[in-house]
């Protein structure tokens, strides 16, 4: 089986040395084996699981939620978890969503408001701002 040590995989992978580290640390990366001199050695297949976590960041997951995924795909787990794990954070980037389409919608209109010109006193974008719960 060939393996890699950090800065092979490093390359490979696309992951800086030191997140690989972070992740271990985090416990989503598994700890790897070690040579006789303590370095580290990675199996081929960590190069996947770098990617599926980077992956899993760009949708949004949390590291705990990427924790609990990977958990879940290391003992062969129930989909119905990972389903449920999903379906939270749909949830939460759909409230994001609305929340952003809302202050998106503020925004434009105090654009429209604001002249542009003279003191800052009455803005309508800075009223916005503050005004904003």
């Amino acid at each position: 089986m060939k393996t890699f040590n950090i800065g092979e995989l490093s390359e490979r992978s696309g992951v800086a040395s030191q997140v690989i580290r972070f992740y271990e640390r985090e416990n989503l990366m598994p700890e790897p084996e070690r040579t006789q001199s303590n370095y580290r050695r990675y199996p081929e297949d960590a190069i996947a699981r770098l990617q599926f976590i980077v992956h899993a960041k760009q949708w949004g997951f949390s590291l705990d939620e990427i924790r609990e995924l990977l958990m879940l795909q290391d003992a062969n787990g129930d989909r119905a978890e990972a389903k449920r794990i999903a379906r939270e954070k749909l949830e939460k980037i759909r409230n994001q969503i609305r929340n952003l389409s809302r202050i998106e919608a503020v925004l434009a209109k105090t654009l429209e408001e604001c002249s542009g010109e003279g003191a800052m006193d009455g803005c309508p974008i800075v009223e916005a701002i503050a005004h904003e719960g």
